[in-house]
């Protein structure tokens, strides 16, 4: 992904800055995730609602290291499927799993709710990837419309082995060197915000991250402008008392740098 977003920074002009704050931590080992690979295998799972293509991919790996990868692909085909999002679809689609069901963007939850509200739910058996946590509005609206519902995380979302990227973004951000910080995900938010707290620095990046949008202002040069990749990111950034300054139409990360490079010929210009 850093590759994808740095190479679309510098189709659009930018010069990429890649500060990591998140690290992949599949749990393929862990009880629950078995039970849910063996209960696909065996047919007792109606319905499958894959929210993001990282847990796509962990659900795919755990069946690997169980050894019955083949078995669990051909049986997610006779089960009904449900994307989030483009990202698990693409998952499903390299590995020729049928999608039944893919809400309209902005693929939030609610954009999820309504879209299987067509479906006949009332008894079924519906086993939901957690978004590296649990999702509480959307299982308790399944519930509500009939279904057996089991949420299952396969991953979480811990902190890189090393921040030293990220806590220089911190002190470059302090200092004026960044024009712009793209959030492409929620749980980045948080993270940062840990990895500053450990170094003592969460409170002047709050300062940084509170203020007004960038701009000149009788020469002076005022911060960064905050980006959010959609709705789910931007509710994030908002609970934290960061500011959003532009946020796409469609949620996508090649949208979102275009709507940043908007942002700055209309008036955000960065310094010389």
């Amino acid at each position: 992904m850093l590759s994808e977003m740095g190479s679309l920074i510098e189709r659009h002009g930018g010069i990429p800055y890649p500060a990591p704050v998140l690290q992949e931590v599949y749990l393929s080992g862990s009880p629950e995730v078995e039970r849910l690979v063996s209960d696909v295998c065996q047919g007792r799972i109606d319905m499958l609602v894959l929210l993001t293509g990282v847990g796509t991919q962990a659900l795919i790996e755990s069946a690997n290291s169980l050894g019955c990868q083949q078995e669990f692909l051909d049986s997610m085909n006779r089960c009904t499927v449900i994307a989030r999002s483009p990202k698990p679809a693409r998952v499903l689609r390299q590995n020729k799993i049928r999608i039944d069901l893919m809400p309209p963007e902005p693929f939030t939850s609610q954009d999820m709710v309504k879209a299987l509200e067509t479906l006949d739910l009332k008894g079924k058996s519906l086993a939901v990837q957690a978004y590296g946590g649990p999702n509480g509005y959307l299982t308790r609206s399944l519930r509500e419309m009939g279904a057996e519902v089991r949420e299952v995380t396969l991953y979480t979302w811990g902190l890189p082995e090393d921040t030293s990227q990220a806590l220089k973004m911190i002190g470059d951000l302090g200092r004026g060197e960044i024009h712009a910080l793209a959030f492409t995900s929620q749980p980045q938010v948080g993270n940062l915000l840990t990895i500053a707290s450990q170094a003592g620095q969460e409170e002047a990046l709050r300062s940084i991250l509170a203020r007004r949008p960038a701009g000149i202002d009788q020469g002076v040069i005022v911060p960064v402008v905050v980006g959010s990749i959609g709705p789910v990111c931007s509710r994030r950034l908002t609970e934290a008392g960061i500011r959003i300054d532009v946020e796409p139409e469609h949620p996508h990360m090649g949208n979102l740098v275009m709507a940043l490079g908007d942002h700055f010929q209309t008036g955000g210009i960065p310094p010389e």
